[in-house]
């Protein structure tokens, strides 16, 4: 047994070695690779960093951040840049940004000049707004959740010469021969189908372009997931929208999408009202919390007093929540109350009785 337990022992010291050592090691690379990012030219260096930036890459530090000016001066290297951006606030991770670049092989294609940024950029967004000069595109960020009245807003702020009500009359279906338009006439807005995400357009971007852009965006992302399910389901992209739509408003947790979805399904199964804040939000124009008078709102929108989706989607869903509508949790659940514990999260429940349970624990009325 002598020898048997002799390696053994040497296995169980490796093993404690690598253990103790590989975060040191890790922490030495992280540091060498953001203090001279041209050792990520190297494809195993990047190999071995990879785990580290995943979840920096397409994080933004501040989804709500204001437009800044930020000045790449001639001969500044990729490295130099990715600091100053971590260093004044407008993205959490230099390596990340430093990463972006080297994977893509983009590292020398950065331009010089005056950029209007904001920490609502991801790393891998600033990268592509840095590939082209200052006065040669202008970015649009448009938010999971919003309205196609604050769409219209964020564009005529970010392009002067389109005015919101502009933006508004050519966001519809129109002549638009997109799949997931199928059925819809062509008066019908687009509310819903503008896609949330990070846009680069040019300067000069006329209002049908930008909804062209965010449509084939829609398309491109959601499509045939939606054409699919709408098969599969009986229903239409339209209706799923719909549901998408209240599922974005609810699921502060993406995780949470298709449980949500799953609830109102169950509720349109059985003909059951679908007691949803945000369509009533929608009606009045205002994400606020609701009040009891609120709720006796005569409107379409009232999904309190009249059953079945409202007449149209009440936001542009993101991804998660499109995904969620699509494929619906299979949950017992008919019920769902806020937690209220900074988290996002909801309680389910089965019974009216779980819920006014739970609308207690949770300090929820």
């Amino acid at each position: 047994m002598g020898p048997l337990v002799f390696m053994l022992a040497v296995i169980l010291v490796i093993v404690a070695a690598f253990a103790v050592g590989r975060p040191l090691v890790m922490d030495a690379l992280v540091s060498e690779a953001t203090d001279h990012a041209t050792v990520l030219k190297q494809p195993l260096v990047r190999a071995v960093l990879a785990d580290q930036v995943a979840g920096e890459i397409d994080r933004a530090k501040d989804p709500s951040a204001q437009q800044r000016s930020f000045v790449i001066t001639r001969g500044e290297t990729a490295g130099q840049i990715a600091r100053r951006l971590e260093s004044e606030g407008i993205i959490r991770s230099a390596l990340a940004f430093s990463y972006v670049l080297y994977d893509t092989g983009r590292e020398d294609a950065l331009q010089s000049g005056t950029y209007m940024v904001s920490a609502a950029l991801s790393p891998r967004d600033l990268a592509r707004l840095f590939e082209k000069a200052p006065g040669e595109q202008t970015v649009l960020r448009l938010i999971e959740g919003w309205r196609l009245t604050e769409v219209a807003t964020a564009v005529a702020k970010a392009f002067p010469g389109i005015s919101k009500d502009a933006f508004l009359k050519e966001a519809v279906v129109g002549q638009r021969r997109n799949s997931v338009l199928a059925g819809m006439t062509p008066e019908t807005s687009l509310e819903g189908f503008l896609f949330p995400d990070t846009y680069f357009f040019r300067p000069d971007a006329t209002a049908a372009r930008i909804v062209d852009a965010l449509l084939d965006q829609f398309e491109a992302k959601a499509g045939a997931t939606l054409r699919q399910a709408a098969q599969t389901r009986s229903t239409t992209v339209y209706d799923i929208v719909k549901l998408a739509s209240l599922v974005e408003r609810e699921a502060r947790d993406r995780s949470e999408s298709a449980t949500i979805a799953g609830v109102y399904a169950n509720r349109l199964k059985i003909g059951m009202k679908l007691d949803a804040d945000p369509t009533i939000q929608y009606a009045l124009g205002d994400w606020r919390e609701l009040t009891l008078k609120d709720l006796e709102l005569e409107s379409a929108y009232n999904t309190y007093k009249v059953a079945g989706l409202p007449p149209n989607p009440i936001c542009d869903p993101g991804l998660a929540a499109l995904e969620g509508a699509a494929k619906p949790a299979d949950v017992p659940y008919l019920y769902f109350v806020a937690k209220n514990d900074g988290t996002g999260q909801h309680a389910f429940a089965r019974t009216l009785e779980e819920q006014e349970a739970n609308r207690v624990k949770y300090g929820n009325r």
